[in-house]
Parts: structure tokens; C-alpha cells; sequence
């Protein structure tokens, strides 16, 4: 029955591809210049950014019928996995007010489910010819990643409908570490390359199901008091057809009911005459 549920209740709601797409592009605007002898900049070259493992990227470079240059860097996930540090409480979720419409966000209520916190592994392998190269590349994003830095991205549109969009910022971290690798026994017909390799920690979540949103309940703060407003039969009269027997228009009657909402506490019996 569980197994059921969750295929049923399967979700898909892009979480992992919008925090990578948002670690990328918070480094691919890297520049690197090259020099002359005497350190000055003689052209400028863009770094290109791929979504492939380092073995892939190499492959790529060695395979001459592939368009792929240095200078490189290569972004791939490494592993996904749940974070007990911020499974800070038990709570099944929260409820958000939203509508059927954009103008109209009171009419319903959506319950979101908690979602769960997930640490991304991202690993980064940058690849070049030159050592002044890789060295600008580092100098370009390790002085930004002390301790961290924040991207911004949003609750899935899926899960939030039409209510408020919901910012996340989420933590990357950087390892602290940058491991250098320099080619020591090459052929003749290969090219010389450097490589590097660090890794980052994005700490991101994962939402689950969200039910259809439900019919707002509200609580009226107010309270209601009985009133004995009735005092005799005679205002009564037109509506139940009794009156009192001193008017003469009825003389006897054996019962009647007197009934309201909220209910009377207690009523008195005025003008009547007893056979």
C-alpha cells in the first residue's frame, strides 16, 4: 500500500538542475588574460564551462573529431544526500493561502509537506595548458568562497501555484582544497595539460507531494448569548396562532413549541389562565 502511494503521489520538480544551473552561472564568467615577459595582458580568453566528469572532458580533448580547447573547466554531480544538521523539528508541514486565480489568493489553502535537506556534491575539474592560466582561474573564485557563498532560486512554481513565490538561499561550500595534477610521462603526439580538482557542497532541498489545495476554515471570533427577548404570547401572535386566553380569541389550547437558534434558556408562561 505504501509503495502504491508514493508512484501514485510521484514528484518531479527540477530542484537539483535549477541549484546546479545557479552554481554554474555563478562562475562561468571567468576570464583569463594571457601575457608577455613583461606581465602584460596580451589577449583575453573566455573559459569554457561543461557538464561532463574530468574522464569524459579528456576523453573529448584526446578525440581530435571533437571541438573541445582548453582552457576547460568540467561541473559534475558527485553525490546527493540527505542532511541530519538541518532536520531541526518534526513538523508534517505548513499551510499557505492561495487562490483559484492570481487576484484571489484567500478562497483556498495549500498544505506543504516539510521537504527534505539534501547536501549536492559538485565536482569541479578545471584543465589548461598553462600554469598562469589555472592560477587565474583559482584566484577567481577561491577569494568569493570564504566560507561560502549564496545562490538565490525559488520554491518550484509547481509546488507554490499561484500563492506568493518562496526565495531560497541556499549555502555552496567549498572543500577548502585544490589538488594539481601535472602530466609526468606522456607521448610524443600528446599535448601537455594541467589539471585541477576541488569540490563544493550545495545545500539544497527536495519537496515532496503536494496534495490539491482545500477550502479555507475560519474561526469567527465572536460570541453568542441567548436573549429572552419573547416576553408574552402576544408577540407571537400572527406567526404561531396562539394567543392568550384572555383575549377571548382562543380558549383553550393543549400545547404548543417554541423553538430557536441559539437555544432559549428558559421562557415564561404570562396571562395564562388555567381550566
Amino acid at each position: 500500500m505504501l509503495i502504491n502511494n508514493l508512484v501514485k503521489n510521484q514528484t518531479f520538480h527540477f530542484e537539483i538542475k535549477d541549484v546546479l544551473t545557479q552554481f554554474v552561472a555563478a562562475f562561468d564568467d571567468i576570464i583569463i588574460k594571457r601575457y608577455d615577459k613583461n606581465r602584460v595582458p596580451q589577449n583575453r580568453v573566455q573559459v569554457r564551462y561543461v557538464y561532463a566528469p574530468k574522464q569524459r572532458v579528456i576523453f573529448d580533448l584526446v578525440n581530435k573529431a571533437q571541438n573541445l580547447t582548453v582552457p576547460v573547466v568540467a561541473v559534475s554531480i558527485n553525490s546527493v544526500a540527505r542532511d541530519e544538521t538541518r532536520v531541526f523539528n518534526k513538523l508534517a508541514g505548513f499551510y499557505v493561502s492561495r487562490g483559484i486565480s492570481e487576484n484571489d489568493t484567500k478562497l483556498l489553502s495549500q498544505f506543504y509537506r516539510t521537504p527534505v535537506p539534501v547536501n549536492i556534491q559538485i565536482n569541479m575539474s578545471i584543465l589548461t595548458k598553462f600554469q598562469t592560466d589555472i592560477d587565474q582561474i583559482i584566484s577567481n573564485f577561491v577569494p568569493y568562497s570564504n566560507p561560502y557563498i549564496i545562490i538565490s532560486w525559488k520554491v518550484p512554481p509547481e509546488i507554490m501555484g499561484t500563492a506568493v513565490a518562496q526565495e531560497i538561499r541556499s549555502e555552496v561550500l567549498w572543500d577548502g582544497g585544490i589538488t594539481l595534477s601535472y602530466p609526468t610521462d606522456i607521448a610524443a603526439n600528446e599535448k601537455y595539460r594541467i589539471s585541477a580538482d576541488t569540490a563544493f557542497t550545495i545545500k539544497g532541498w527536495l519537496f515532496p507531494y503536494v496534495q490539491n489545495p482545500a477550502g479555507n476554515i475560519y474561526q469567527v471570533q465572536s460570541n453568542f448569548y441567548t436573549s429572552r427577548n419573547i416576553t408574552t404570547y402576544n408577540e407571537l401572535s400572527g406567526d404561531t396562532g396562539v394567543y392568550p386566553l384572555s383575549t377571548g380569541l382562543i380558549t383553550e389550547t393543549e400545547s404548543f413549541t417554541l423553538s430557536s437558534t441559539p437555544l432559549l434558556t428558559g421562557v415564561d408562561y404570562i396571562d395564562i389562565e388555567y381550566l
